[in-house]
């Protein structure tokens, strides 16, 4: 788990992420808090980037491929913030070197045992459940069990039909997770038999070819399993941009030499939005804090307001004696519509005291805090995560040092808070050939400016 938060007003972008990474065998886990999370996307301009959940793309450190980027990148500049995040997404599409096809096809197959791993598990759950419901002393057929594991892989089959085509291959010369089922034919064939074991057989050609088609629509619907789910936060300014903005990239897999992904919105300080808080990842005490309530109790305070609005009519009515059950029946339809209104106007009072109490000022106090405030308004939001899984009885997946950079017009890329793996007075060389590096670039700026 991470905790992530962007805070903006007009004068400045303030990012601040936590070292927290946890490693998993699917039993037990480990947690670590010395990760790195957040980086400069450019050592020439003012732009930086965050990267949650997983910690590489096809086994290959997040790290690695940003630092690699950033050097492919060189002092080239782009008018607006987001062509920054289109350019990196370029960079990782079709990008044989990074990515192999060896390393596609097998992170392909290792995705698809574990959608296929979850559907056999449902059926397992609803064997269970059969048996529980059965009498005393009763048995049900190989037939039965094969019925039950059909129906689950159609009902499947069927959700992920009604999912959205994923945008990122539209124009390409073929459907890709077509091609690619196709060309791992066998490889998908062994993990059905090597999932589904006793299933494999019995099930038939039908529920056979909906599992092929499932793996298929995992490369070509829009979702993307959590198991490969990286999201990256480009922030920053282009040339032309004299306000801070900020793009979220959800990205996937990459399948046949193409990156799956999907972008949010471009959000921007404006005059209509002068300053934002955004939380990424673990985001629960962020959350309360900005709406000043905790989102789950809301809900439940919601429901049991809206319980009691339908539940008391109909109790008071059924009090009644005097009334027919047709007559108490046909009261409770009159009544039933008219409790909507104060339903959906307690729903709207509440969100409007919400912004004008509570989160309206402190969105307010944002627009003028100076970088420095930024900086620090960033860094208490992901320490008050931190806190709330150090006070929490599960593992403290948020914490170890928070990194702190802002990102201004003038200055660029600075680094308030920042680990260091290494100590600094034992490693004067790494500073020194940082110093020489930067000079190089100075100069050969300067000589093509003179030419």
């Amino acid at each position: 788990m991470t905790s992530e938060v962007v805070v903006m007003n007009s004068l400045a972008v303030a990012l601040a992420a936590d070292s927290a990474a946890t490693v998993t065998n699917g039993r037990d886990n480990k947690v670590y808090n010395s990760a790195n999370k957040l980086f400069m996307l450019s050592k020439h301009h003012p732009v930086g980037v965050m990267v949650y959940n997983n910690s590489s793309l096809l086994g290959i450190p997040w790290e690695t491929i940003l630092k690699m980027f950033r050097q492919e990148l060189g002092t080239k500049e782009y008018d607006r913030l987001e062509e920054y995040g289109e350019a990196l997404i370029a960079f990782l599409d079709k990008n044989d070197y990074l990515f192999p096809e060896e390393a596609q096809h097998r992170s392909y197959i290792g995705l698809v045992e574990t959608l296929y791993e979850g559907i056999n598990t449902a059926i397992t759950q609803q064997i269970e459940e059969h048996v529980l419901r059965m009498p005393r002393g009763a048995s049900f057929s190989e037939v039965e069990l094969t019925e039950i594991a059909k129906r689950v892989i159609f009902e499947s089959l069927e959700e992920w039909r009604s999912k959205k085509n994923a945008t990122c291959f539209l124009g390409e010369g073929g459907d890709v997770g077509r091609v690619l089922a196709g060309k791992l034919s066998g490889e998908i064939q062994q993990s059905i038999a090597k999932v589904f074991g006793q299933f494999s057989a019995s099930i038939g050609s039908e529920a056979t070819n909906a599992l092929r088609e499932i793996a298929i629509l995992l490369v070509s619907k829009d979702d993307i399993l959590i198991e490969s789910h990286s999201g990256l936060v480009v922030a920053g300014f282009g040339r032309k941009d004299y306000f801070p903005a900020m793009q979220m990239y959800e990205l996937g897999e990459v399948y046949s030499g193409r990156l799956k992904h999907r972008k949010a919105a471009v959000e921007r300080i404006s005059a209509e939005t002068p300053s934002l808080v955004k939380p990424f990842a673990h985001s629960e005490m962020v959350d309360t804090f900005l709406r000043g309530v905790n989102s789950v109790f809301e809900l439940r305070m919601i429901e049991e307001f809206v319980n009691l609005v339908v539940r008391l009519p109909n109790e008071v009515i059924d009090a009644i004696s005097d009334l027919s059950d047709e007559q108490k029946s046909k009261w409770k339809d009159h009544i039933l519509p008219t409790a909507a209104e104060p339903i959906g106007a307690f729903v709207r009072e509440l969100e409007k005291q919400r912004i004008e109490r509570h989160r309206g000022p402190i969105l307010q106090a944002i627009i003028n805090l100076p970088i420095d405030e930024l900086a620090h308004v960033a860094q208490s939001l992901v320490n008050l995560n931190s806190f709330q899984k150090r006070m929490s009885l599960g593992p403290e997946t948020v914490g170890g040092p928070v990194d702190v950079a802002v990102i201004s017009k003038g200055d660029g890329f600075i680094w308030i808070e920042r680990k260091h793996y290494f100590k600094p007075e034992l490693n004067p060389h790494y500073f020194s050939n940082f110093q020489r590096s930067k000079e190089q670039r100075v100069d050969v700026s300067e000589g093509a400016t003179d030419a």
